[in-house]
């Protein structure tokens, strides 16, 4: 792992603990891309593993830094399973280049939660009105936040499970028809990494994108985790 990199790991575990349960810290070190994620604290936020490959969105400012500047913040992205979270990323840079990410990733489904409870509570107070207005323009809030989502992370629309094998076969450069058992292991090793195996349903529907029998599945997995114990699977 990258020096640099590496002395971020307290930091990542000092902004865990002040900002909470619903605040993933994720850092990732560049160097090896199909396994970037080398620090991930509270991991349940977006399902993810230390030793996931690089978000595609990071991958993408990794190749045009002026995207990034200084660091980006505010912005939305997906959970693997469909939840909007509230996002920013710092670059760590050494000699001029970027090495590194930290990444925080918040889950603002309980705030959403709070503000219908709120809005409940006041409109059985004053109803309409101001607040009426004031619900509208959260919800057009929302609703764009649910758009660019879709586009700047994890795409689940439609079937997760096939979308991210997809990606791993892009991002291992073959074809589904022409796996081989080999190749077949590395595949399932980056959709074990993303979390797509906490999905329900995953492993047959990676039999049938296969081609193979669940059971072949299982055993490509415990092989898998045998070989890599400590990887798994949003930045």
């Amino acid at each position: 792992m990258n020096q640099l990199v590496a002395s971020y790991i307290p930091l990542c575990d000092f902004l865990g603990s002040m900002f909470g349960a619903q605040t993933e810290i994720a850092l990732h070190d560049v160097a090896d891309p199909s396994h970037s994620l080398v620090k991930l604290v509270h991991p349940y936020v977006s399902g993810r593993r230390e030793g996931a490959p690089l978000p595609d969105m990071l991958a993408e400012l990794l190749e045009y830094p002026d995207q990034l500047g200084d660091s980006l913040t505010g912005y939305p992205t997906k959970s693997l399973d469909g939840r909007t979270l509230y996002s920013g990323v710092y670059p760590i840079c050494e000699d001029g280049r970027i090495v590194g990410f930290l990444c925080v990733n918040r889950d603002i489904a309980a705030f959403r939660t709070l503000e219908d409870a709120l809005h409940g509570l006041i409109e059985s107070y004053i109803p309409g009105g101001a607040d009426g207005q004031r619900q509208q323009r959260l919800n057009m809030v929302r609703d764009r936040m649910d758009a660019i989502a879709a586009d700047t992370h994890v795409d689940t629309a439609g079937n997760p499970v096939e979308r991210a094998f997809l990606d791993a076969c892009r991002l291992l450069g073959f074809q589904d028809e022409d796996i081989s058992a080999t190749d077949r292991l590395r595949l399932l090793s980056i959709l074990d990494s993303k979390g797509v195996f906490r999905i329900k349903g995953a492993v047959n529907e990676v039999a049938r994108l296969l081609d193979i029998s669940e059971p072949t599945v299982y055993r490509g997995l415990r092989s898998v985790r045998r070989a890599h114990p400590g990887e798994g699977d949003g930045e």
